[in-house]
């Protein structure tokens, strides 16, 4: 037989375990032995530890011999010896030393003595004649000492005995069930109990030790399914139950708020409304130009509508749907109610009153009270003051009127007529009919109808440019029935040598209103469209090219003649004869209507008048430019200084002048006349032969 020792544990397992480290081998070369089976006491008290013996094999050969515990006493001891080398021995006491009786063996290291320390929930302590070791007591625990209850710090001595309680808090769990008022929704409360229990730390040897514990908390909740379903009943629940619900409830360890049974919601319907498809409100703020920069004049623009154009749509009320409780009582929805429609002035309801359309152009004013609707077209607008920089510049479709001033470098546009009850300054105003204005026009641009100042000028160029044309191809006509035409290379080679010819020869007119019509578009492109341009490319290409190209032929000429008619017919003034500019008094202006001008006040001074029907000033023209399709009459033009006024008329139309200052000029169709002295009461005409006369 080999080595053999002695080895202790809490239990068999414990021992053998703790017997192989010390051997420093494996179980299958020891013979082990059990010299006392482990046992517990209450409360810790009187516990027994496992012993067990082993021994080392000499050989693997060798088989393990059964010996009883007297035959192996004198290993036992040789074992014992081995073990306490390295530990001191201490007085023994054949009484109680701690919580050990005298027939538990007990092997105190020097690092314990003078100390207390607990283990397995169990007070072990050692101490000497010059030290006792104390204990202090921390919340959740009971300590007795000696049977009575240890308050505070207590000595731990040789005969004291200690117990150790600790306590134990347990909370039964509750739940609840309620439903809401509506009885849609049935919810369970549901707080789980829990039991508490304390567990007393180790705590390693020390003079003083504090004895505390760590808390294990068990959940409980004993809610069973079917008493949810009992409870259900008595409350005539039989509709919506959710089980997935339910099973959460009966497992959950935490607090929590389950909705077991649903009913179903009644589904409202819709009152009547109107859908809105305009805009109504003015926009504020500064508009965006092409560039990214901002146009602090274009802070207000008014939404306005066309003749004909749908403003809203009206839908009909829609009921709902009824819903049921969770009882299987039936929930009615809300009840509706239709949309009352008022119609105002220019606006009409069609297509069983789903539509509202416009009958007549200008800003669509819709009030909504409630259930109440009113609709109507404003076809004036009224500003109450100036338009400035402030309040930004104005435009409408229907009519304006203005009863303060059009301050420096606004805008107002108009489709309908635009009344301004002061001054314009230094500002544009453009209206679709007529431009009412009860003052002055000061170094500003005034525009009555639907054309602009360009495009007048344009088709006044224009219609000298047709009848040059006309008479081009007239003569071209002539030329290519001549025999001497056919030996050219005319006819082979194109127009455009001929069309020198002739411009040279006959029509040096024709290229002074090409080039002119071409200056008029550059400078005017912001104000035109782009059919203007197109014409201008044209006009180019057949007059001031070098190079043949399709405008040199018959056709091509034809074509270019064709367009110009088109041109002059949809841009006919006959149809802006209604138009009106009206004030008292221009300055440095530029003033263009399609119909009459009428300056009633002062006069007119250094101004450039464009009128497609008649143009009268009652007072003077001093210097500018004045014409007017269907004549003139003024009460006096020209000055003493010698400030050139024109005034031209097409060849059929007469002009009338109380007074006429000399160097004032006159032009009827092509003829001109220039005021050598003062003329009173002049009407001048054409004769026959193209002359004036007066």
């Amino acid at each position: 037989m080999g080595q053999s020792i002695l080895s202790r544990g809490r239990d068999i397992k414990e021992a053998i375990q703790q017997g192989l480290d010390i051997l420093g081998t494996k179980q299958e070369q020891v013979s082990i032995e059990i010299i006392q089976q482990e046992s517990k006491g209450f409360m810790g008290l009187r516990s027994k530890e496992a012993i067990v013996k082993l021994t080392k094999l000499e050989g693997e050969g060798n088989k393990v011999k059964e010996e009883t515990f007297e035959d192996s006493l004198e290993e036992i001891e040789h074992s014992i010896s081995m073990i306490l080398e390295n530990i001191e021995q201490v007085p023994y006491n054949p009484e109680v030393i701690g919580l050990f009786k005298r027939e538990q063996v007990s092997f105190i290291t020097k690092d314990k003595v003078g100390k207390v320390w607990i283990k397995d929930g169990r007070i072990y302590c050692e101490p000497t004649e010059l030290k006792y070791p104390t204990i202090t007591v921390c919340a959740g625990i009971k300590l007795l000492k000696n049977g009575e209850l240890v308050k505070g710090t207590a000595v731990a001595t040789k005969e004291d005995q200690f117990e150790i309680e600790t306590i134990e808090e347990m909370v039964e769990p509750r739940w609840k069930i309620t439903m809401d008022a509506q009885k849609l929704n049935v919810f369970l409360q549901v707080e789980p109990g829990f039991r508490k229990i304390y567990k007393v730390k180790d705590v390693e040897p020390d003079f003083h030790i504090n004895i505390e514990v760590e808390e294990q908390i068990e959940a409980i909740n004993n809610l069973e399914y079917i008493s949810i379903l009992e409870e259900l009943e008595e409350l005539r629940v039989i509709h919506g139950f959710n089980h997935s619900e339910i099973v959460k409830a009966v497992n959950t360890e935490n607090p929590g708020k389950f909705v077991i049974a649903t009913g179903i919601a009644p589904k409202d319907g819709e009152n009547g409304r109107i859908e809105i498809l305009t805009e109504t409100k003015n926009r504020v703020g500064p508009k965006e130009r092409a560039d990214g920069s901002f146009d602090f004049r274009e802070v207000k623009e008014i939404p306005t509508v066309q003749k004909g154009q749908v403003i809203a749509l009206v839908h009909m009320q829609r009921p709902g749907l009824p819903g049921a409780t969770v009882t299987n009582e039936p929930i009615p929805p809300k009840p509706t109610f239709p949309l009352t429609i008022h119609t105002g002035k220019g606006v009409a309801l069609i297509e069983n009153g789903t539509k509202i359309v416009a009958t007549e152009s200008g800003r669509p004013v819709i009030e909504e009270k409630g259930l109440l609707t009113k609709v109507a077209i404003m076809q004036k607008l009224v500003h109450p003051g100036d338009i400035t920089f402030t309040s930004g510049n104005l435009r409408f479709k229907g009519d304006i009127d203005i009863l303060g001033n059009v301050e420096d470098g606004m805008l107002v546009e108009a489709d309908g007529e635009v009344s301004i009850y002061r001054n314009v300054f230094s500002s544009t105003v453009a209206s679709r009919e007529k431009v009412i204005i009860s003052g002055n026009a000061i170094n500003s641009t005034i525009t009555a109808g639907q054309q602009n100042v360009f495009a007048s000028e344009l088709i006044f160029v224009l219609t000298q440019i047709h009848e040059q044309l006309v008479a081009m191809n007239a003569s071209i006509k002539q030329l290519m029935n001549l025999p001497a035409f056919k030996t050219t290379d005319f006819s082979r080679k194109g127009l455009l040598s001929l069309i020198k010819i002739l411009v040279e020869k006959k029509f040096k007119p024709l290229i002074i209103f090409v080039k002119q019509f071409s200056e008029l578009t550059k400078s005017g492109v912001q104000l035109i469209n782009n059919e203007w341009l197109t014409l201008d490319e044209q006009l180019r290409l057949c007059f001031l090219s070098s190079i043949s190209n399709e405008y040199h032929t018959i056709d091509g000429m034809n074509s270019l003649l064709r367009k110009i008619e088109e041109m002059l017919e949809k841009h006919d003034p006959e149809k802006d004869q209604d138009c009106l500019v009206e004030m008292k008094y221009a300055h440095n202006s530029l003033i263009f209507s399609g119909g009459d001008v009428l300056i009633k006040g002062q006069g007119c001074y250094n101004s450039k008048i464009h009128a497609g029907g008649s143009l009268v000033i009652h007072g003077v023209l001093r210097g500018g430019e004045v014409y007017a399709r269907l004549g003139v009459t003024i009460k006096e033009a020209g000055s003493d200084g010698g400030v050139v006024s024109k005034i031209m008329v097409p060849s059929k139309v007469k002009i009338k002048i109380g007074l006429a200052k000399e160097g004032t000029v006159i032009q009827i169709g092509k003829a001109k006349y220039t005021f050598q002295k003062e003329q009173k009461n002049i009407a001048a005409r054409l004769d026959e032969n193209e002359r004036i006369v007066f």
